[in-house]
């Protein structure tokens, strides 16, 4: 299931907006479905460590680790912020 991250904003910062996008990707996941969530961050501006960490940490709690992707992207924010949470 392929998540296009754009539907929640182009400039994503905050973690209670963060939150709200975990639990409305959340809604869009069947429960018994083991197939991967794909984030897809194409047209996204930037990404705040804040913001990303809520969603991850929420899907990967949820979903597990080796489930939840993140998409090849160039966007310089979205990488970086992956380079902070994942070092956590």
């Amino acid at each position: 299931m392929k998540i296009e991250v754009k539907k929640f904003g182009t400039i994503l910062t905050s973690r209670p907006s963060g939150r709200e996008a975990a639990l409305a990707i959340k809604a869009y996941i069947k429960p018994d479905s083991k197939e991967k969530i794909e984030l897809d961050f194409t047209d996204v501006l930037s990404v705040g460590p804040s913001w990303l960490d809520e969603v991850l940490s929420f899907l990967r709690n949820e979903y597990g680790q080796d489930r939840i992707v993140c998409l090849s992207t160039d966007n310089p924010s979205v990488i970086q912020s992956l380079k902070v949470i994942d070092k956590e």
